[in-house]
């Protein structure tokens, strides 16, 4: 099944505060050695674009194939740093180079953004410009029909004034929760959606200061749960830090068991407090996602 989650935010993209398009006139390419694995292996491309920085890095069907990326890429992003890792893969879905293609030129519209593309879905997150709606059409007549497509884009509005963006944005713009695995500081696997549609909405909001609150079920005594709070969040914090966020930006705070919001005597009571709050607060404004 196909769908698609278009999310327009009030947002000032001319103005100057999300991301504007002013880079340098030179190209710089970083390409890691290129290796190859069989086809035992599931076909999966990866594309980031943050903090003027773009990430390509994923399997490729051919030397003339990972050529016409770099192209693309020249073309499409000229003067941003470009890091690439490829690995050629026998075994791809039919049209793989050209949805790759397409999918990178359509992030160009994007002020930054990360793509994962597998066998069976293309999920799209991210911080867009005015030319998104087109890309994404042509996106969507290039994509296989048994490919789900999954998008979640601001959409920014020019016509709103500067001083309102952020707070519009982030009070459209619901990242969800972070959850964990029990008594552990291992992410869950539904966290690195909500973890990546932060980073493009801190990304937009550069001046925001990133509230990060870790929390824990009533298991166990207080005190051990409050340093777990704790260390959940700081990860989430390292998580950040390691993707382009400045530790300057970031407050982190551990609330233990204090504050559940289910029923801690049931098992998936337990399991929803296990949780990290994130709240961007802007000129005076918060939004808890």
């Amino acid at each position: 099944m196909r769908y698609s989650r278009i999310a327009i935010a009030s947002s000032a993209l001319l103005g100057g505060i999300l991301f504007p398009f002013l880079f340098d006139s030179s190209f710089a390419a970083s390409v890691a050695p290129v290796t190859r694995q069989s086809d035992n292996e599931s076909a999966h491309f990866q594309i980031s674009f943050h903090r003027g920085i773009l990430t390509l890095n994923g399997h490729t069907v051919s030397a003339e194939h990972e050529q016409r990326l770099l192209h693309v890429a020249a073309h499409f992003f000229s003067g941003v740093e470009t890091n690439s890792r490829f690995t050629r893969l026998d075994a791809v879905p039919d049209r793989w180079a050209v949805t790759t293609q397409i999918l990178l030129e359509a992030l160009s519209a994007t002020q930054s953004a990360e793509a994962i593309l597998n066998s069976r879905a293309l999920r799209i997150r991210g911080v867009a410009t005015s030319e998104w709606r087109e890309q994404l059409k042509r996106l969507r007549a290039t994509v296989s029909n048994q490919t789900e497509l999954d998008v979640d884009v601001i959409v920014p509005d020019s016509r709103i004034r500067a001083t309102n963006l952020c707070s519009r944005a982030v009070g459209s713009q619901k990242a969800g929760m972070v959850y964990f695995e029990e008594s552990s500081t291992t992410f869950r696997s539904s966290a690195y959606g909500a973890l990546e549609k932060t980073i493009s909405l801190a990304d937009a909001c550069r001046t925001a200061t990133i509230v990060i609150t870790g929390h824990t079920d009533s298991s166990g005594y207080e005190p051990s749960n409050q340093r777990l709070s704790v260390a959940r969040a700081e990860l989430v914090a390292d998580y950040f830090v390691k993707h382009g966020i400045t530790r300057e930006r970031l407050m982190v705070i551990g609330a233990g068991s204090s504050q559940p919001v289910a029923d801690n005597a049931k098992r998936i009571g337990r399991s929803l407090n296990r949780r990290i709050t994130i709240e961007l607060r802007h000129d005076g404004a918060s939004e808890v996602n």
